[in-house]
Parts: C-alpha cells; structure tokens; sequence
C-alpha cells in the first residue's frame, strides 16, 4: 500500500485523537502493520472505515497532494524531534509546504486575536528581529497577533510555522488564505493534525496550541486576556518544560493582564531580542534533554532515536543498518547507560546536563 495513503488513512481514523494514534505508533511503525493493526487502539469515536478500507481515502490524497500535502507519522525521519519527545505527540501530521523547517529552531510567537495596534506593532516587529536571527516563527495563523507574527517573520527574510486547527483541505481564517500561500512560498510550512474535513472547532485549538508549543524552543505572548488561548499555550508550553516569555503592557490595556500574570507567575520578561538570545543556556538544556536532538552521543545509532518506545524494526529502517550490527551496537549503548531496553524494544535516556 502507498505509504502516503497508510497515513492519511491512519489519521482520518484517529482524528481529532492524534495523542492516542502517537502512542500507537510507538510500538507499531506504520511501515511494519497494515492499517487493520491499528484498530484495538481506535477511540470509540474513530472512523473505523479508514482502517478496513483505505482505499476509499486515495481521491482525497492526490488531490491534496497535488497541492503539496504529504503526511509524516511519529518515527518518520522527518518528523519533528522536538514535537516527537511530547507524551501526547501527534501520530501523523498533515504538512504542505518544506517539512524540514520543522527541525530548525522555532520560537512560537502568540497572542490575541482583537489586538491593540501596539500589540500587532510587536508582533510584528519581535517576529521580524527573531527571523533576522535566525529563528523560526511559528504561530497559529488566526487574526490579530498570530498573523502580525506570520507577516513580520516574511518581512524579515525568515521562515515560519503556522499550525491549523482544521483539516488541510481549507485554511482558518479564509481571509489569511493568501498568507497562508506566502507562507508556502516563502519556504516555511502549513501543518495540522487534523484529518481532511475537521472543520475548525472550539475543541481543536487547545490541541493546535499544544503542536504549535511543542515545536518550539520557547514560547512568546504578546498580547493575552486574562482567559485566553494564549495563556492555554503558555501553560502548555510550561509543562512541556519550555521557556515562556511575556511582553510587558500598559496596565490600562485589559489585553495586558494575561501578560502580566504570566511575568508574575514566572515567566521571562521580553523587551527586545537581546532577552530571548540571553536564555540560550535554557535553550542548550532543552536541546540536551531531548531524546530526539541530543548530541552528545557516542555512537551515530542513538540520532535514528525518537522519543518514547523504538522497536527494532523501526532502528533497522530508519538506520540502514542489518539487525546483527544493529543488536551489537545497541548492546553497546545499554552497556554505557545510553539506552535501556523495555517491553516493545528501546528507549533512549536522557543525557545528563554538563552546566
């Protein structure tokens, strides 16, 4: 079967369950099981159709192919690392557009949707001076902030991410259907979740949030209320054991509040980019800590390693190499700490911080 066609198959049935299909996926590489295989771990909401006929799916893949849609599932090589290392990682995103912008360094930049001028004037200009640095922009494609930080980061000659909260075969808000183009263009990437048809629910945006932080090396909030999805990402982005940052406001501004909550509560206070480049020690230890990025490895097996379980047939995949080289060099790793083995294959320990 195409492989493309297993994926999207995989997340037309799981969908909006993507964690649930992502914890599937660590003990069965879609490479290795037919789509059947995945059924005793479909929630009892899931297309079940999907799996037994995939088939039926193939009209809905070229014509989202021919617009430049692929899949990747959790333990593709291209999958990214940093969202592989979450518990809850999707199993199969959707991605239009240069997968590999998906590995470079991101800071998520969000915010409200009814913006305050200055706070589009700062998204803009934060999004500007991180892409003049060399970060990713990644965002939410929604109104107001989101878009201002899409906007800056192509003013500035940089990519950027910007994560749906619907299926790919229509873009959230309509009116950000050019940007999302340029987005494209620009060399950046469309990514979601979702299955073909997931419209844009009020249940979908926390999951996007998560995506949208767990790609990201640090997560900045420009403008936020008090009860926002703003707050929800910071939060998330928190647990994820990533940075958060919050631009300080007038304390006039209702859209200030959540901002300051954040700092009070512990989050890095953003003035310039100058305060974003002083974490990289934050940024190191994150990179350190991850199963997928870590470099600090003495063998070139551990970076075919994501986060969670790996069988063996996934390493021999995704290595190259024959299963007897493969066992005697992951015998070396559990001798020197570096691995441990666990029911369904390995997981990779994490390094131990040298600071």
């Amino acid at each position: 079967m195409d492989p493309q066609l297993k994926r999207l198959a995989l997340a037309a049935a799981f969908s909006p369950a993507s964690a649930r299909l992502g914890r599937a996926l660590r003990e069965r590489s879609p490479d290795r099981h037919r789509p059947l295989d995945y059924l005793k771990h479909l929630p009892p909401a899931g297309d079940a159709g999907a799996l037994r006929d995939p088939e039926t799916l193939a009209p809905v893949l070229h014509r989202l192919a021919d617009l430049g849609w692929r899949w990747l599932a959790l333990g593709d090589d291209d999958y990214p690392p940093l969202l592989a290392d979450l518990e809850d990682a999707p199993g199969v995103l959707a991605v239009r557009g240069d997968p590999a912008v998906l590995a470079a360094p991101q800071l998520a930049l969000v915010g409200a949707r009814h913006a305050s001028a200055d706070g589009l004037d700062n998204a803009h200009r934060f999004a500007r001076a991180f892409a003049g640095a060399g970060f990713t922009v990644t965002s939410g494609l929604a109104l107001g902030v989101d878009g201002a930080a899409h906007q800056g980061a192509l003013a500035g000659g940089g990519a950027t991410v910007a994560v749906l909260g619907c299926g790919p075969d229509r873009v959230y808000p309509p009116r950000h259907a050019g940007l999302a183009e340029r987005i494209v263009q620009g060399g950046g990437a469309l990514v979601t979740e979702f299955a073909p048809g997931a419209g844009p629910l009020g249940a979908h945006f926390p999951l996007r949030n998560r995506v949208i932080s767990g790609l990201s090396l640090a997560t900045v909030v420009v403008e936020a209320a008090l009860r926002s999805g703003s707050l929800i990402t910071a939060r998330t982005a928190a647990e994820q054991g990533r940075e958060v940052f919050a631009v300080p406001g007038s304390l006039h501004n209702p859209l200030s509040k959540g901002c300051h909550r954040l700092l009070r509560d512990g989050a890095n206070w953003l003035e310039s980019v100058d305060d974003v480049l002083a974490a990289f020690g934050e940024f190191r230890r994150t990179l350190e800590h991850s199963p997928a990025l870590n470099t600090a490895r003495p063998s070139g097996l551990l970076r075919h390693f994501t986060g969670g379980v790996n069988d063996l047939d996934a390493l021999c995949r995704r290595s190259g190499l024959a299963m007897a080289e493969l066992a005697d060099q992951l015998a070396e790793l559990e001798l020197e700490g570096r691995v441990q083995r666990v029911a369904g294959g390995y997981t990779a320990r994490t390094a131990p911080s040298r600071d």
